[in-house]
């Protein structure tokens, strides 16, 4: 009888400690709470101490001891939600989690300000985001017509100004880094975006950083970053064409039409995006024939053959993309692909016009440039998420740029990027809200160019080698105070030349109260001179561009404090944004006029080169304005802001070379304002939909360019200027003195959804036909009216 009583009370032993030995599982599905979309990357802790993240298909798992516990789950722009849960041994716990959307300022995420995904209200920098709408509905052929809506941006002639960060430098060198999926995209021996190469039909939302941001991005962020990122499929899988066609209105200046046909332009963009099983694959591509507003060039004849460039500012191209994403399922957390463009294409550009009158949309004898380009991009990449929240990335790119150029100075340069980085979330390990991210960067360029032939051999091949490695913390305190702080360390050689330098930042901001922020930051910058900046030697007419192989490196540091204040009125939310920066610069790099050939060159020598100017500043204010939601039945998109700038020169004595100074090569010395630069910038969009109808409304308006290179009046034939040569008989001069109040140009757009699936829209650009220059001597398009047709399709899962 003990014997059958020990043996049972052993049984029952074994049998009750079994069953707490046993672990369970808790696992789940996230999800939307309005669209039902799952959420990948959301972090689940369990407790204090465990934790993981769900995956591409938003589901987790995690393997725990019987028990009670709270299991939170934390997702930017989403409400925090926390439930409890008793987990048995040997048992599943299923949880299907919806979340919601937070206000505005939490809902809006970025990824571009510290390389992980934010709140738009935590930043301490000054961010602008611009929504696929205005991009799509705009009938956009070139990235840079979205991006000039941005509030502080200005797009001159092609180079990006941010808060009048930059001038003009002839195609050469940028202080804005442009980026494309978090990858610079600027051509490795001009610093020189290709906008038209950028993927227009495949947009999530374009990030854009004011201010120095080169702990992150390196040596061409010296003023700011824009980052197109693309986006990725959705669970299902969609298609999308859009196709239209459009003509140029006559100008107002009815002595300056100079064609009997209509110039046209068209364009096709497509999409393909699809999840297959654990790959994520997206296609898209587009073709522009663009007959252009300038024009003709020798031997035209007017035409309406798409393939025919036959005016300046003519454009055709073509352009192929593939991204590919597989999220590995035997282990968690592990990602890799490839992403690619290839895109071809023959366009015209022009330096000057002919002259205000009969040539105000006509080149100047030789300024027009005919250019065969291929753009290739090949992207492999890989990461790995552990469960502790620790991210490793490896990404890489090829980018291949071939330019043949009618005047016989073809260039080519290749480009490999490759950065490492890590990147620790803590909240998996109880540490909320707190970030570490490191990494190194490895650039080399190799170009081969008869254009860049001022080097010390004169054989036009130069090399570029830039390698960096930066760190950078964020950390909330208090659920209240964020601060972030980083640094970066930059080696650079061009041919022989190579010097290397330390950067820093900082910046703070205080969660006043529910949707109120302020803010405050501090960054350095620094950028080093490009191949083209340092070694091209070329012509543009009579005029001479000219090598200067001992430019130096420019460096700067920018401070800004901000006060972002959220508002809803009723559904209709959104953001008021102020901010005071201040920019200061040391050798300040600016293309500039002066003697820098010999007497027997053309012009005697006199022509254009960058050189180090000196000190300069950067001073203003900006108000911006982000809205979103429904009044009444209509649904209202808005992104407005005013931007004042005060550049100013602070060495207008200081000697580039022998007798040529800030005084003696501008047009206007008046408070030393610098060249090329507009003080005054207001950006407006407004979108209205309701029910099947869309109409939207764009405003630009671009103060008086108070200051541009003397020597262009100089060289004008002017009747009011008796010093001047008539060498250039542009008409600059009287051209300034009708059009110095600024120029304001609206835009229109409406469209209908003829069918669930169908969308037609008619878009006005330049409505009043207003005929305005950005940067000088350039007349910008007339009046452009355009008819949309889309297809966008959602197949069922």
């Amino acid at each position: 009888m003990l014997k059958k009583s020990v043996f049972a009370a052993s049984f029952c032993f074994f049998v009750v400690r079994a069953g707490f030995g046993q672990s369970a599982t808790i696992e789940g599905i996230v999800k939307d709470a309005r669209t039902r979309e799952p959420l990948a990357a959301v972090n689940v802790v369990l407790g204090e101490y465990a934790g993981t993240a769900t995956d591409g298909d938003g589901k987790f798992e995690i393997s725990v001891a019987p028990g009670q516990y709270t299991v939170s789950f934390y997702y930017l722009g989403y409400e925090t939600l926390s439930q409890a849960v008793t987990a048995t041994g040997g048992g599943n716990v299923f949880l299907e989690i919806n979340l919601q959307e937070t206000e505005i300022l939490s809902s809006v995420v970025v990824v571009s300000a510290g390389k992980f995904e934010q709140n738009l209200g935590d930043l301490t920098v000054s961010m602008e985001v611009l929504k696929p709408n205005i991009v799509e509905n705009k009938n956009t052929t070139s990235m840079d017509e979205a991006i000039q809506q941005t509030p502080g941006v200005v797009i001159v002639d092609n180079e990006p100004q941010i808060r009048s960060g930059s001038g003009f430098g002839f195609g050469a060198g940028s202080r804005v880094m442009v980026l494309v999926d978090d990858l610079p995209i600027l051509s490795g021996d001009a610093g020189r975006p290709s906008w038209g190469y950028l993927p227009v039909e495949n947009l999530q939302q374009i990030e854009v950083i004011k201010g120095a941001s080169s702990v992150l991005y390196g040596s061409s962020a010296l003023s700011g970053v824009v980052n197109v990122r693309t986006a990725y499929p959705r669970s299902a899988p969609e298609t999308k064409i859009a196709f239209f066609s459009g003509f140029y209105s006559d100008p107002r200046t009815k002595e300056a039409k100079y064609w009997d046909k209509t110039p046209i332009f068209n364009n096709l963009n497509f999409l393909h995006s699809r999840i297959i099983g654990h790959l994520d694959l997206v296609v898209g591509g587009s073709f522009l024939s663009d007959q252009g507003h300038l024009g003709p060039l020798e031997g035209f004849e007017e035409t309406y053959d798409p393939m025919e460039v036959g005016r300046a500012a003519g454009d055709v191209r073509g352009r192929m993309s593939l991204n590919l994403r597989h999220r590995n399922p035997a282990i968690p957390g592990l990602e890799y692909g490839l992403n690619g463009s290839w895109q071809s294409s023959e366009s015209v550009t022009t330096l000057l016009w002919d002259s205000i009158g009969t040539g105000l949309y006509r080149p100047y004898e030789g300024a027009a440039t005919r250019t065969d380009q291929i753009l290739l991009n090949i992207d492999p990449f890989v990461s790995f998420v552990t469960h502790k929240g620790t991210r490793f990335s490896l990404k890489g790119r090829y980018y291949k740029q071939e330019n043949h150029n009618s005047n016989e100075q073809d260039n080519f340069s290749d480009v490999f990027f490759g950065e490492f980085q890590m990147q620790q979330h803590f909240e998996p390990l109880g540490i909320k809200q707190f970030t570490i991210t490191a990494g190194a960067v490895g650039i080399r360029t190799s170009g081969e160019a008869e254009l860049y032939a001022g080097n010390p051999k004169g054989d036009g091949k130069n090399d570029a080698h830039n390698y960096a490695g930066y760190l950078q913390l964020d950390k909330t305190f208090w659920a209240r105070l964020t601060a972030s702080g980083g640094v970066r360390y930059e080696y650079f050689k061009i041919n022989g030349d190579d010097e290397a330098k330390p950067v820093f930042r900082a910046g703070v901001n205080y969660h006043l109260a529910r949707a109120t922020y302020l803010r405050a930051s501090f960054g350095e910058g620094y950028r080093f001179p490009t191949i083209a900046e340092k070694f091209i030697r070329t012509a543009v007419g009579s005029v001479n561009i000219y090598p200067n192989p001992a430019l130096q490196s420019e460096t700067g540091w920018n401070a800004e404090v901000g006060f972002k204040q959220g508002y809803r009125i009723d559904t209709f939310r959104g953001f008021v944004d102020l901010a005071y920066f201040r920019q200061e610069y040391k050798d300040y790099i600016e293309f500039t006029f002066g003697q820098w050939g010999t007497v027997q060159d053309p012009l005697f020598g006199l022509g254009f080169r960058s050189v180090n100017t000196g000190k300069s500043r950067v001073s203003g204010a900006e108000l911006s304005v982000m809205g979103e939601g429904k009044i009444g039945e209509v649904l209202v998109q808005a992104l407005c802001g005013y931007t004042y700038t005060r550049p100013v020169s602070l060495t207008p004595d200081f000697e580039y070379a022998e007798d040529v100074t800030y005084l003696n090569t501008s047009s206007d010395t008046t408070d030393y304002l610098l060249k090329y630069r507009m003080q005054h910038l207001v950006r407006a969009d407004l979108e209205f939909s309701y029910a099947k109808l869309t109409a939207g409304v764009s405003f630009r308006y671009n103060s008086f360019m108070k200051n541009i290179d003397n020597i262009f009046m100089i060289l004008d034939d002017d009747p009011q200027n008796p010093n001047s040569l008539g060498l250039l008989p542009t008409g600059i001069a009287e051209w300034r003195r009708e059009n110095n109040d600024g120029d304001y140009v609206i835009d229109l757009r409406i469209g209908y959804k003829i069918a669930r699936h169908h969308k037609l829209s008619l878009v006005v650009n330049n409505l009043l036909n207003r005929e305005y220059t950005i940067r000088p001597l350039l007349i910008e398009k007339p009046r452009t009216v355009s008819l949309q047709y889309a297809l966008s399709y959602n197949a069922p899962n």
